[in-house]
């Protein structure tokens, strides 16, 4: 069985290390020779394992009666690949394109997902992730990642021509999962309607995460939930309650479906104005579901641009965004405080009220003073710039927008590559800053903030303990906002260091694109398809360590260690 195991793992590495390379210049001699020493190991490795389960089945009938659909992964798989080495060797021809080139990637895919599918019986392998939630979230966001990436480049995924390159599938597709909303190639043009809707699942699957939906299954099928799938849900939804995670569950698909169709709604009553219909309600849902999920994709090439003075495409987008952003526990809390309220109104008699939890307070009076602050400090500094062509209605309006779109949304009314230096500057703080945990933004979140000030006032007042309103905010809460800070700064610092060396551009642009990434928040000031390969790669990994967060990274790459202990001298440092 371990052997088994060994060459199943080792068949999917190869699988996808041979599709990479084949998405590369195949008119390298090299690249061309691995490839097909990869292949070939592939089908060895392959065949070897069906044998050998073969050998060990007791009743040969039975195992092909119960293995029917895997078998006939393996016969197809077979079929593909030999089709592909025909065409390659027949024709004398390293290149694959057409019609080779989709069965080349449809090969490649059925092999990947026949091996998933075996990957059931690493029962070891899969328990060691389950218990380990953050590993867990990591490695079903690298899925959906590679999955993304694999459909961009098929050659329907586009307007004209064989497909994206593997890194800039790669580049959209961890924007789009990552809800990041920065582009290489413009997405309204580019990208063939299919194309377009593989970025809106990316995008609807990224907003709420792909675990999120596995567990709603579940539910639908009436199927009970493991510890370890609710102690893994109660990670995601930053719950420590885990006896209502099914109804939470439910409650936050419901409102995430609702508030996106209501979005939509509003949307195609501007948009069916100047297209036809059908085209404009495939804009609405893409655009309802971009802004709600905080992802920033537009299928406009001047993203919003256009609409800059649309009282109604504003403020649904701006109301999206902010919804999406304030996280589903704070939603699920104002809305059974809302209800609670109605109810004791309506009955007449005194009943219980639903209270606000602290932290929907730190969240609600946290983004109302970064959203008013943002406008005033946009319109104070803008007015007489990028604005200043506007009616005074309108330069607030487009104001208050961009200061919502910094709750890391990514769309933008007005030209970015114009904005002064001051303005760039304020608004990289509100990008690093973001929304609220639990929800589709990112950023190191306004809670963060308000426990770092909570214990720098404690500090200047010389109180003992850190305190917000009139709770106590427990020490292990407190390293933990400073341990998301200083990675955060770490994470940036690094980031944008490599991209002084590997790019020709402004050190303000470099930093705005870097704290934009990190904070999945998807806006540029023109950068972004001019990074140069090795710039592309340390926005990939920006995005995506962003939109996982700190702390989840921390723990996937943290084992577990026995605590023992020991008590250690103090130390008579000075500080200051």
């Amino acid at each position: 069985m371990k052997n088994q195991n060994r060459i199943i793992v080792g068949t999917l590495i190869l699988s996808v290390v041979s599709l990479f390379l084949e998405q590369l210049d195949t008119g390298l001699r090299w690249i061309f020779i691995v490839t097909n020493i990869l292949d070939f190991l592939v089908l060895f490795f392959l065949v070897i394992e069906i044998v050998m389960e073969i050998r060990s089945a007791p009743y040969k009938k039975h195992y092909f009666r119960r293995n029917f659909l895997s078998l006939s992964f393996a016969g197809i798989f077979i079929v593909l690949f030999a089709y592909t080495k025909y065409f390659l060797f027949r024709f004398q021809n390293t290149e694959y394109t057409g019609f080779s080139s989709l069965v080349l990637i449809i090969r490649n895919v059925f092999l990947i997902l026949k091996v998933f599918s075996r990957l059931k019986r690493l029962s070891a392998i899969l328990e060691g992730i389950s218990v380990h939630p953050a590993q867990t979230i990591l490695f079903s966001f690298l899925l959906v990642i590679l999955v993304g990436t694999l459909f961009l480049m098929m050659p329907f995924s586009v307007r004209q021509g064989s497909g994206l390159g593997f890194l800039d599938a790669l580049f959209t597709s961890t924007s789009a999962v990552c809800v990041t909303g920065l582009i290489v190639v413009d997405t309204a043009t580019y990208f063939s309607v299919w194309g377009q809707v593989v970025i809106l699942v990316l995008i609807q699957i990224g907003g709420l995460g792909i675990m999120m939906y596995s567990y709603f299954t579940l539910f639908v099928l009436r199927k009970a939930m493991s510890v370890e799938d609710k102690y893994l849900l109660s990670y995601m939804l930053s719950e420590e309650d885990m006896s209502g995670l099914s109804k939470s569950l439910v409650s936050i698909l419901v409102i995430t479906f609702l508030v996106e169709m209501l979005g939509a709604l509003s949307l195609s009553g501007v948009f069916i104005s100047s297209m036809p219909t059908g085209e404009a309600l495939f804009y609405s849902v893409f655009h309802a579901v971009s802004a709600f999920c905080n992802a920033g994709f537009a299928l406009f090439s001047d993203s919003l641009e256009g609409f800059r003075g649309s009282v109604t495409v504003n403020l649904t987008i701006a109301l999206l965004i902010i919804l999406g952003g304030i996280s589903f526990a704070v939603i699920l809390n104002v809305r059974d405080y809302v209800i609670s309220r109605l109810k004791n109104l309506g009955s007449g008699k005194k009943r219980a009220i639903k209270r606000l939890t602290l932290n929907s307070r730190i969240v609600l009076i946290g983004t109302a003073v970064l959203l008013l602050s943002g406008t005033l400090l946009f319109y104070a500094l803008e007015h007489g710039g990028v604005l200043r062509n506007l009616p005074l209605g309108r330069q607030y309006l487009a104001a208050f927008f961009q200061s919502v779109t910094l709750r890391t949304a990514g769309f933008n009314t007005v030209p970015f590559g114009s904005l002064s230096t001051a303005v760039c500057l304020f608004m990289i703080v509100y990008m690093f800053i973001g929304a609220a945990p639990g929800g589709t933004a990112g950023g190191i979140k306004i809670n963060t903030v308000a426990v770092m000030g909570a214990y720098v006032k404690a500090v200047l007042k010389n109180r003992q303990h850190v305190r917000i309103s009139m709770y106590a905010v427990p020490d292990q809460r407190v390293l933990k906002a400073f341990l998301i800070f200083l990675f955060g700064i770490m994470v940036v610092s690094v980031g944008c260091f490599i991209l002084t060396l590997t790019e020709d551009a402004p050190l303000v642009d470099i930093l705005f694109e870097t704290v934009s990434a990190f904070g999945t928040v998807g806006l540029s000031t023109g950068l972004t398809p001019l990074l140069s390969s090795m710039g592309r790669v340390v926005i990939i990994l920006l995005m995506f360590t962003g939109r996982l967060g700190p702390l989840t990274i921390l723990a996937a790459a943290s084992k577990k260690t026995t605590q023992v202990p020991i008590s250690f001298p103090q130390a008579d440092i000075s500080i200051g």
